[in-house]
């Protein structure tokens, strides 16, 4: 009877000798407002007039693509960077031609989400003001919209190039 005792014993206490430990972290993913917007396609858009017609009527651009990414609802704003553009020709004094009528932005498509500000449906005139292109876009990932240009300078200026540069700003309210 004692050797019985003893077996049954042994591994009671084996049991009793395992012991454990634990640890525990509390993690904060701590996210803080972020936003960015791009061009998708060229940075540099050209515009040929090489007839009467098109500085009459004026000249269309393609499509040009941005993509926004925003963890906010935000809007977009567009301006030019100057009232006037830039000239790089051979008249003297340099011609200067207005942004504004001259140079007009349509969307043309809009999947961020939000909506286009009404004179944007169409064509309407850029100038060195910001403007509301987008309002009430949605957050997330690849937000994209397309737009258009088209220039209607007339036929008063001289032949060379004028650049001017158009600001896109992705704003979370």
């Amino acid at each position: 009877m004692i050797l019985f005792f003893i077996i049954i014993a042994i591994p009671c206490r084996l049991t009793y000798a395992q012991q454990s430990a634990s640890a525990s972290q509390m993690i904060t993913v701590q996210l803080e407002p972020t936003i960015q917007i791009t061009a998708s396609g060229s940075s540099n858009v050209k515009l040929g007039f090489n007839n009467v017609t098109n500085y009459v009527n004026g000249v269309e651009s393609g499509n040009q693509q941005f993509v926004v990414h925003s963890n906010r609802d935000f809007v977009v704003n567009v301006r030019a960077n100057s009232p006037v553009f830039s000239y790089s020709g051979n008249a003297f004094p340099g011609p200067e031609m207005p942004v504004d009528n001259t140079l007009f932005l349509a969307v043309n498509e809009n999947n961020t989400g939000g909506n286009i500000a009404g004179a944007f449906r169409s064509y309407a005139p850029l100038s060195a003001n910001p403007r509301d292109l987008l309002l009430n876009c949605k957050n997330g990932d690849n937000k994209t919209f397309s737009v258009s240009y088209r220039a209607t300078p007339g036929v008063e200026f001289p032949a060379g190039d004028y650049t001017v540069g158009v600001i896109y700003t992705a704003t979370q309210p």
